[in-house]
Protein backbone atom coordinates (compact mmCIF):
# COMPACT_ATOMS: atom_id res chain seq x y z
CA UNK A 1 0.00 0.00 0.00
CA UNK A 2 1.21 3.47 -1.07
CA UNK A 3 0.98 6.21 1.42
CA UNK A 4 -0.02 9.91 0.66
CA UNK A 5 1.72 12.33 2.24
CA UNK A 6 0.70 16.14 2.35
CA UNK A 7 4.53 17.32 1.93
CA UNK A 8 8.03 16.86 2.27
CA UNK A 9 7.75 17.55 6.14
CA UNK A 10 4.85 15.83 7.23
CA UNK A 11 6.74 12.75 5.21
CA UNK A 12 9.88 13.46 7.27
CA UNK A 13 7.94 13.87 10.59
CA UNK A 14 6.12 10.19 10.08
CA UNK A 15 9.56 8.18 8.82
CA UNK A 16 11.37 10.18 11.88
CA UNK A 17 8.93 9.41 14.55
CA UNK A 18 8.45 5.55 13.10
CA UNK A 19 12.68 4.97 14.02
CA UNK A 20 12.33 7.12 17.42
CA UNK A 21 9.62 4.44 18.29
CA UNK A 22 10.52 1.32 16.33
CA UNK A 23 7.06 1.48 15.37
CA UNK A 24 7.21 0.06 11.87
CA UNK A 25 4.89 -2.80 12.69
CA UNK A 26 2.65 -0.81 14.86
CA UNK A 27 -0.74 0.22 12.88
CA UNK A 28 -1.88 2.05 16.16
CA UNK A 29 1.22 4.60 16.06
CA UNK A 30 1.55 4.34 12.41
CA UNK A 31 -1.90 6.32 12.24
CA UNK A 32 -1.32 7.76 15.23
CA UNK A 33 2.28 9.46 13.87
CA UNK A 34 0.97 10.27 10.44
CA UNK A 35 -1.86 12.08 11.79
CA UNK A 36 0.04 13.96 13.94
CA UNK A 37 2.30 14.72 11.12
CA UNK A 38 0.14 16.51 9.37
CA UNK A 39 0.41 20.65 10.64
CA UNK A 40 3.59 22.33 11.43
CA UNK A 41 1.37 22.96 15.39
CA UNK A 42 0.61 19.29 15.90
CA UNK A 43 5.02 18.76 14.40
CA UNK A 44 6.09 21.41 17.26
CA UNK A 45 4.02 20.31 19.96
CA UNK A 46 4.33 16.59 19.46
CA UNK A 47 5.71 16.17 23.20
CA UNK A 48 2.31 18.00 24.79
CA UNK A 49 0.55 15.30 22.53
CA UNK A 50 2.75 12.08 23.02
CA UNK A 51 5.03 10.81 25.99
CA UNK A 52 7.99 9.35 24.66
CA UNK A 53 9.46 8.14 27.97
CA UNK A 54 6.16 6.43 28.66
CA UNK A 55 5.07 5.75 25.15
CA UNK A 56 1.37 6.55 25.15
CA UNK A 57 -0.81 9.35 24.45
CA UNK A 58 -1.11 12.77 26.07
CA UNK A 59 -4.71 13.50 26.34
CA UNK A 60 -3.85 16.96 27.82
CA UNK A 61 -2.31 17.80 24.78
CA UNK A 62 -5.86 18.25 23.33
CA UNK A 63 -6.88 21.15 25.42
CA UNK A 64 -3.55 23.34 24.43
CA UNK A 65 -3.53 27.07 23.35
CA UNK A 66 -1.58 26.56 20.45
CA UNK A 67 -4.37 23.71 19.21
CA UNK A 68 -6.28 25.04 16.52
CA UNK A 69 -9.48 23.56 14.74
CA UNK A 70 -7.93 21.63 12.36
CA UNK A 71 -5.56 20.29 14.81
CA UNK A 72 -7.79 19.49 16.91
CA UNK A 73 -9.20 17.03 15.07
CA UNK A 74 -6.65 15.53 13.72
CA UNK A 75 -5.11 14.80 17.34
CA UNK A 76 -8.83 13.32 18.05
CA UNK A 77 -9.01 11.12 15.10
CA UNK A 78 -4.88 10.39 15.68
CA UNK A 79 -5.95 9.27 19.26
CA UNK A 80 -9.30 7.47 18.46
CA UNK A 81 -7.40 5.23 15.89
CA UNK A 82 -4.90 4.88 18.72
CA UNK A 83 -6.71 3.71 21.49
CA UNK A 84 -10.23 4.28 20.85
CA UNK A 85 -10.46 7.49 22.75
CA UNK A 86 -13.72 9.60 22.37
CA UNK A 87 -13.34 12.09 24.68
CA UNK A 88 -14.00 13.45 28.42
CA UNK A 89 -17.72 14.53 29.35
CA UNK A 90 -16.38 17.55 31.38
CA UNK A 91 -14.33 19.23 28.41
CA UNK A 92 -14.60 17.15 25.38
CA UNK A 93 -17.84 16.36 24.17
CA UNK A 94 -18.36 12.86 22.42
CA UNK A 95 -19.79 14.40 19.16
CA UNK A 96 -16.52 15.76 18.54
CA UNK A 97 -15.32 12.43 17.32
CA UNK A 98 -18.10 12.00 14.87
CA UNK A 99 -17.49 12.52 11.55
CA UNK A 100 -20.11 14.79 11.20
CA UNK A 101 -17.87 17.38 13.69
CA UNK A 102 -14.36 15.64 12.42
CA UNK A 103 -14.11 15.44 8.54
CA UNK A 104 -14.89 18.54 7.80
CA UNK A 105 -11.87 19.61 6.94
CA UNK A 106 -9.61 19.68 3.98
CA UNK A 107 -7.29 17.55 5.58
CA UNK A 108 -10.04 14.32 4.85
CA UNK A 109 -8.17 12.54 2.00
CA UNK A 110 -5.13 12.22 5.04
CA UNK A 111 -7.70 11.18 7.53
CA UNK A 112 -8.42 8.51 5.35
CA UNK A 113 -5.30 7.34 4.80
CA UNK A 114 -4.46 7.57 8.61
CA UNK A 115 -7.63 4.87 8.53
CA UNK A 116 -6.13 2.80 5.76
CA UNK A 117 -2.82 2.48 8.32
CA UNK A 118 -3.93 1.91 11.13
CA UNK A 119 -6.36 -1.09 9.76
CA UNK A 120 -3.94 -2.26 6.63
CA UNK A 121 -4.96 -5.82 6.76
CA UNK A 122 -8.87 -4.14 5.71
CA UNK A 123 -7.63 -1.52 3.56
CA UNK A 124 -5.09 -3.84 1.85
CA UNK A 125 -7.93 -5.72 0.20
CA UNK A 126 -10.78 -3.25 -0.21
CA UNK A 127 -11.49 -4.13 -3.73
CA UNK A 128 -10.71 -7.76 -4.07
CA UNK A 129 -14.78 -9.27 -3.51
CA UNK A 130 -15.57 -5.88 -6.01
CA UNK A 131 -16.95 -6.22 -9.45
CA UNK A 132 -16.48 -3.37 -11.76
CA UNK A 133 -19.75 -3.64 -14.74
CA UNK A 134 -19.24 -0.74 -17.29
CA UNK A 135 -22.48 1.20 -17.89
CA UNK A 136 -22.02 2.72 -21.39
CA UNK A 137 -19.97 5.69 -22.69
CA UNK A 138 -20.30 8.44 -20.44
CA UNK A 139 -21.81 6.64 -17.62
CA UNK A 140 -20.75 6.37 -13.93
CA UNK A 141 -18.61 3.58 -12.97
CA UNK A 142 -21.05 1.24 -10.23
CA UNK A 143 -18.99 -1.39 -8.30
CA UNK A 144 -21.05 -4.52 -6.25
CA UNK A 145 -19.76 -5.75 -3.62
CA UNK A 146 -19.72 -9.48 -4.12
CA UNK A 147 -19.67 -10.47 0.08
CA UNK A 148 -22.84 -8.43 1.18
Amino acid sequence: MLTKFKDLEHHQFYEGMMRTTQSHDDPYRKALFYLLGLTEQSRLHIRDLYDFEEDSIRLEGLHQAWQTSSSAKLTRLAFNLYNRYIGDEEQDAARNYSPYFMFDTGLLPYFLEAVKLRYAEYANNQYQNFIHIPMGVGDRRIDYDLEH
